[in-house]
């Protein structure tokens, strides 16, 4: 390898000029050759002339080089010179030519002018005499804080590597520095909700029942909070509970609404006749003790049937017609299983006034009774008294048929008059006058 502490005679001024020297008529696109340093002790490799101007052009590729010749380039030129075979300076030979100190050089055939083709060239590259370079920068590190809304410092390191062994204790000496640092700043301090997360299962499988949901607050300091509430409740539920039974039988079950007793295998049979004897039908059959709940229609022969009908002796049929008063029986059995019936229903007469109430006329004081009787097919079973057309609290006077009013005073003089109400219809008495003196 030769050596030179200067460039020499090999460039003059022409050296330094740019390949772009031309006559006026032409104009070529290049590279510039690479200047040699001509200031520090450097070392010029041996010339290289790997490829020959033939097919696309002349390429004096580094890679190349290497390939053949690894030992005798450095890793890092610092300057190049290229030559013709006939010894001329690229830049003097007119030619479009390319250089880089990490790729080499290159002449290609096709982008020179007039259908030339390039020279033969030869290359050499100038090396430090102590071979040291830096490795690649390493990432920038993590900031130096990492509270929010704060100012910290980024660093990224490098290292200077020598090619050649060197003796202990001795550290390569590279140009520039081995760290460099910058400032870093962290986000701003926030406090932000998630999402929502799903909907909990129902707090109850029948009725009414709740279900929840929650949301975590993501903040960056504990000064920070979250506006709103972390979790919601929602009602759910729509099906209804199964109602639990609560009938009590003495003998058989409940069914299955839970409204009477069944007992299995027996069975009631019933007739109903009007006085006359002619059978009734479409009467509804009640036991009395559940008359919101009819058990059996008569047909056409007056006729009906109820399985599973639970009796005891103290039983009793609600049997209830349009047009008839309503009839209750007691139920009769005839085997251990079978119970039956018979009952014979009045026609339904309006009920109408048996006694009217009569004029009294007491002293202050006193007491008096004013009487009201009325019938009909059924019985009237509520009666209601009037003073001077006003209804009188049956809390307060506990009448029935019969008013009686204690320690009179002139105040409770005037008409006094009674209504009695059956199934069948409403009837008033006559008017009565009470005189208090």
């Amino acid at each position: 390898m030769d050596k030179s502490g200067s460039q020499g005679s090999s460039w003059n001024n022409s050296q330094l000029q740019r390949l772009g020297h031309r006559n006026k008529n032409t104009k070529l696109a290049y590279n510039s050759i690479i200047e040699p340093q001509t200031t520090g002790v450097t070392e010029w490799t041996s010339w290289f002339n790997i490829d020959h101007p033939g097919g696309n052009g002349d390429y004096e590729r580094l890679e190349a080089i290497r390939f053949y010749y690894r030992e005798r380039v450095c890793v890092r030129p610092v300057g190049m010179e290229v030559r013709t075979t006939d010894w001329v300076p690229a830049s003097d030979t007119g030619e479009v030519v390319h250089s880089s100190l990490e790729k080499g050089f290159w002449c290609i055939n096709k982008e020179q002018p007039y259908g030339r083709i390039c020279s033969n060239y030869h290359v050499r590259f100038q090396c430090p005499p102590v071979e040291t370079y830096w490795t690649n920068w390493s990432d920038w590190s993590a900031c130096s804080t990492t509270v929010c809304n704060d100012v910290g410092i980024q660093v990224r390191r490098r290292k200077c590597v020598s090619t050649q062994p060197l003796p202990k204790l001795v550290t390569p000496a590279c140009p520039g520095p081995h760290a460099e640092r910058k400032e870093c700043s962290t986000a701003t301090c926030q406090a932000k909700w998630t999402q929502w997360g799903t909907w909990s299962t129902c707090s109850v499988t029948c009725g009414k029942g709740q279900r929840t949901r929650r949301r975590t607050c993501n903040r960056s300091s504990d000064k920070l909070r979250c506006r709103g509430r972390p979790g919601e409740v929602q009602k759910c539920g729509n099906t209804p509970c199964p109602v639990v039974c609560q009938l009590v039988c003495p003998e058989g079950h409940p069914n299955e609404e839970c409204s009477h007793c069944v007992c299995e295998g027996q069975k009631l049979r019933g007739e109903v006749l009007s006085i006359t004897g002619v059978p009734v039908s479409g009467a509804s059959v009640s036991v009395a003790d559940q008359s919101n709940i009819v058990r059996a229609h008569t047909d056409d022969k007056g006729l009906f049937k109820i399985h599973g009908m639970c009796s005891s002796p103290e039983t009793r049929l609600l049997i209830s017609r349009e047009k008839f008063a309503t009839a209750t029986v007691p139920v009769f059995r005839n085997s251990s299983k079978h119970l039956w019936v018979r009952a014979f229903l009045r026609s339904s007469e309006k009920p109408y006034i048996l006694n009217h109430p009569e004029d009294k006329e007491r002293f202050e004081g006193q007491r008096v009774t004013l009487c009201c009787k009325a019938t009909g097919t059924p019985m009237p079973d509520k009666y209601y008294w009037y003073h001077n057309g006003t209804l009188l609290d049956q809390k307060l006077y506990k009448y029935d048929g019969d008013l009686v009013l204690r320690d009179l005073k002139p105040e409770h003089s005037g008409m006094y008059y009674c209504k009695a109400n059956s199934p069948t219809g409403t009837i008033k008495s006559n008017p009565a006058f009470l005189s208090v003196f």
